[in-house]
């Protein structure tokens, strides 16, 4: 008979405490507008277990999963929201470490003290469960998801749902994994919130109250809201995630249930290759003529005007990057790379660090022998920067930019996690 455990804590950092996400924004948080969540779900067979926590996070360093692993004898999975508007909690980017930003030593803390928390309080009060999980669809169609770099691009608008129920029937855990990054709310918002995953997570406390909710990132190294919004605001961020909210419970009623588990956890970790950065002369010219270009942006319509700006930060990046690995500054503290997988009967999860353009998300799915796979980014651990496709390293951006990582580092990992199968 299957066990399950779940937990809810609060990992809202206190006033004053630096926001997470945006590039030249030093953000002291002026409160909470939505409490930040970390929920913890345990799946026992009997004969082994697992514990899943999602976080509302922009990510989660290696450090921090490391020690609270090892408080533990079985495995867990770490993945986070990827909201841009919590703390710090991993090594910050290279042109946010040249401004001084990095992560609060008291939140981190206190965020790995309350984690361990969660998952013992899910560990303490299991529970006989039944077990389901289903692939459904919301996108454009919903006016949710898409494509930033190109309008009408490519983009993975599944719905992978992971449900737990007691024996009486009711919900006790709805996880949702689902590609798009949560930048409803931009840096202008100077309070606590967890996007629109937070109002997923409200709707779904009033259509299944039993339930904690949770939510994992897909890959979405290359997904926004760009083209998809009419705003950048709470009303937004409201409106997608009771739209996912209605999707998901939907697709509650159509799922099959067993108390029968078969659970196979694998971890590996893969070195990835890194890029080489042009002579320090050149990369400061390229960035001076990215801040001019984008300087003369200025009463340009406004998707205009955010490409430039992200191609600047792209071009900082570039040049920070260059700066500190002259300096011997390798932002090796989440490298190397984890993979993680873990095989809940007919589903796979393949859980990634760092961020990951959708084309090998949707490439680890199409390889897969398991119908239902599903592709968590920003797990267990950062990347230094994005892992992105060697055609958007030709054209360059912000991803590009912003990445220490070669371009055929993502053909690497697709590879490694083929293995893995």
């Amino acid at each position: 008979m299957l066990q399950a455990g779940v937990s809810l804590v609060d990992i809202s950092p206190e006033k004053g405490i630096q926001l997470a996400g945006y590039p030249h924004c030093p953000r002291p948080n002026k409160g909470i507008h939505d409490p930040l969540y970390a929920s913890s779900l345990i799946l026992d067979n009997g004969e082994k277990k697992i514990a899943i926590v999602t976080m509302d996070l922009l990510y989660i360093g290696k450090k921090y999963v490391a020690e609270i692993r090892s408080r533990f004898d079985f495995p867990i999975l770490f993945t986070a929201t990827h909201t841009h508007s919590g703390p710090w909690s991993t090594t910050a980017l290279a042109s946010e470490r040249e401004e001084g930003i990095h992560d609060d030593p008291g939140y981190t803390a206190f965020l790995v003290e309350k984690l361990t928390e969660g998952i013992r309080l899910a560990e303490k009060e299991m529970f006989s469960a039944v077990f389901g999980t289903y692939v459904g669809r919301c996108g454009a169609e919903c006016g949710v998801g898409g494509n930033r770099r190109v309008k009408g691009g490519l983009c993975d608008p599944s719905l992978n749902i992971l449900a737990v129920k007691d024996e009486s029937g009711d919900f006790r855990a709805i996880l949702l994994n689902y590609a798009l990054h949560p930048t409803y709310l931009h840096a202008e918002s100077e309070v606590v919130s967890a996007d629109y995953p937070g109002y997923f997570r409200r709707f779904m406390h009033f259509a299944q109250p039993k339930a904690i909710t949770m939510f994992a990132q897909g890959t979405s190294g290359n997904q926004s809201s760009r083209y998809h919004r009419v705003a950048q605001d709470f009303e937004e961020a409201c409106r997608v995630g009771t739209t996912l909210g209605y999707a998901v419970n939907a697709c509650l009623e159509k799922m099959t249930f067993t108390d029968k588990l078969s659970l196979t956890v694998k971890s590996q970790e893969i070195e990835l290759p890194i890029r080489e950065y042009p002579p320090l002369d050149e990369a400061e010219r390229a960035m001076e003529a990215a801040r001019a270009r984008f300087a003369s942006m200025k009463g340009s319509d406004y998707i205009s005007m955010r490409n430039a700006e992200l191609d600047m930060f792209g071009a900082e990046n570039i040049y920070y990057y260059a700066k500190q690995t002259a300096e011997g500054i390798t932002g090796d503290e989440e490298l190397p790379c984890e993979l993680q997988t873990v095989l809940l009967n007919d589903t796979l999860i393949v859980a990634l660090q760092g961020e990951m353009f959708v084309e090998y998300g949707l490439a680890i799915k199409e390889a897969s022998p398991y119908a239902k796979t599903f592709v968590f980014e920003v797990s267990n651990g950062s990347l230094p920067g994005y892992i992105y496709t060697p055609e958007a390293g030709e054209e360059g951006g912000y991803e590009v930019g912003t990445s220490m990582f070669a371009a055929n580092a993502g053909e690497a990992l697709v590879e490694k996690v083929k293995e893995m199968f």
